[in-house]
């Protein structure tokens, strides 16, 4: 994960449990008391500049509090697949993703170290837990990903529900307005699919964002480091030790 940080979208998180009361998403105590974190609408930030070391070398992390205490178990819905991409290319690119996070998959030389686990189910129909003004929508008891409209600035928000210390369901919303790319070698001013996805399904297991000035090459660090950039899908020392800590 190089730095060429020339723009940024804000990669969002919400974490809430059955019953919240929403605070500030800067709040990461309020999140690891089961409280809500909603995000704060922030746009894209050109020319973003960071003092940030190098993944591997930088052991920044936070914690939203709660876990998966079982395997993740997640469906994709087909029926958001914008006409330009395949529902096939995309479900490969969301396993690879999720892989990323449960194997450790790095360029520092680590080992995976994490028990974390995912289980791909299929396809679904169901709703989406994250709603197109950015908030989290009701609870069915399935982890659904899926493309849909988002407030802008964001390209994807996630949704953590909690009971206790246990992670009960996520809900990941990719932004539809936004153009996706599903390999460097097709990529033409777009983002890509595989780096947010990678972040995104970081939150969906307990990780919070660590601060873009001085930990941006990380992958929770709050922005993407641009169009056609995939570094951020391999994790930097801190998103490791983060997983480490939890699983």
């Amino acid at each position: 994960m190089t730095s060429r940080s020339r723009l940024a979208v804000l990669l969002g998180l919400m974490a809430i449990s059955m019953t919240a009361n929403p605070v500030s998403a800067q709040s990461l105590a309020a999140a690891q008391a089961g409280r809500a974190a909603v995000p704060v609408a922030v746009v894209t930030a050109p020319n973003l500049v960071t003092s940030s070391p190098g993944p591997c070398s930088d052991s920044k992390y936070n914690l939203i509090g709660p876990k998966w205490k079982s395997t993740l178990k997640w469906s994709y819905k087909s029926s958001t697949t914008p006409s330009y991409l395949t529902t096939s290319q995309v479900v490969q690119v969301l396993k690879r993703a999720f892989n990323n996070i449960t194997m450790e998959r790095n360029d520092c030389g680590r080992i995976d170290r994490v028990s974390a686990s995912s289980s791909y189910l299929g396809t679904t129909s169901n709703s989406l837990g994250v709603t197109k003004a950015g908030a989290c929508g009701s609870a069915d008891g399935h982890n659904t990903v899926g493309f849909g409209a988002l407030p802008a600035g964001y390209l994807a928000l996630t949704c953590v529900r909690s009971v206790g210390t246990s992670i009960t369901e996520t809900d990941i919303r990719l932004s539809n307005g936004s153009s996706w790319a599903l390999a460097l070698g097709d990529c033409l001013n777009d983002f890509m699919l595989e780096a947010v996805a990678t972040h995104e399904i970081g939150h969906a297991y307990g990780l919070g964002h660590v601060g873009e000035t001085n930990h941006g090459r990380l992958t929770m660090s709050t922005f993407i480091d641009g169009t056609c950039e995939n570094q951020e899908s391999t994790l930097g020392l801190g998103d490791m030790k983060a997983l480490e800590a939890l699983y």
